[in-house]
């Protein structure tokens, strides 16, 4: 028998657990139908922290299955002009803000497709201007995942807000001026340089190691897990998402560099690091 699968809608939102927020949200979803399964990726994203927002879902979407609907709410600008939208990316649906928090996915292959959402029939019946997440986006992401188009929420749009977010800079020379894009729980310091990007430059350059400049700190030391680096210095790996992180073996890498989301790292190709 082929398998069957309830439709899965994700979570990635500001709101914490202190007040009534998910459950609304989740209430809503659950009014359109109870045959979806809800995922929490978190609420504990910092308050208004739009780009935080994105990263996180950035790196936890692809795990879920294809057709997988995920809403995300960092919304400071609830009821004002700024538009609801689904984006459809990677073969998955994002239900939200036109403020940015998408901006990771708008680079997709194939490209992204945005859609404001205007159809009034996907929505609560009425609709608050403070709570858009429980009016709007949740309703409107609970009828995709029952199969309803991306198509019919509303008209295409080309106008959607992107952020201004830092790309790794190459020098001939093989320098790059990567940036902190996120600092985990644990204090590892994680940068916007894949690990295809770097393997791609090592080749291209023909050095087989690579050294990083933290604030005046030298990192040499490559490692394949968070055992194998020393306990009192910070070192390299590739993370879960294959972006390069600095670590530190049980301990905070981020409180022995000094750094916080983005700060630039200079990562330098080289023939052979000093361990």
């Amino acid at each position: 028998m082929p398998e069957t699968r309830l439709p899965i809608i994700t979570l990635t939102t500001d709101f914490g657990a202190a007040d009534h927020y998910v459950g609304a949200v989740k209430a809503a979803i659950l009014s359109v139908s109870t045959s979806i399964s809800i995922v929490d990726i978190t609420h504990e994203i910092p308050q208004h922290d739009i780009m935080e927002a994105g990263w996180i879902l950035l790196n936890s979407f692809l795990v879920f299955p294809s057709r997988s609907v995920h809403v995300a709410v960092a919304d400071p600008g609830v009821g004002t002009a700024r538009r609801p939208i689904v984006v459809s990316a990677r073969n998955h649906l994002f239900v939200g803000p036109d403020n940015g928090i998408f901006s990771f996915l708008y680079d997709s292959d194939p490209p992204a497709r945005v859609h404001a959402i205007t159809a009034t029939h996907y929505m609560r019946s009425q609709v608050s201007n403070t709570f858009h997440a429980r009016d709007i986006f949740g309703p409107v992401a609970a009828h995709l995942a029952r199969g309803a188009d991306a198509e019919n929420v509303g008209d295409l749009i080309e106008d959607f807000v992107r952020l201004d977010l830092p790309r790794p800079i190459v020098t001939p020379e093989g320098l790059v001026r990567a940036t902190v894009a996120h600092v985990d729980r644990f204090g590892n310091v994680i940068l916007n340089v894949t690990q295809a990007a770097i393997s791609a430059l090592m080749a291209r350059t023909g050095a087989p190691a690579i050294v990083a400049m933290v604030n005046g700190v030298r990192v040499t030391r490559l490692c394949k897990t968070y055992g194998e680096g020393p306990g009192s210095a910070p070192f390299m790996l590739f993370n879960s998402s294959d972006f390069l992180e600095i670590a530190c073996n049980q301990a905070r890498a981020v409180d022995l560099l000094k750094v916080r989301r983005g700060d630039p790292v200079d990562l330098t190709m080289v023939q052979q690091a000093s361990q």
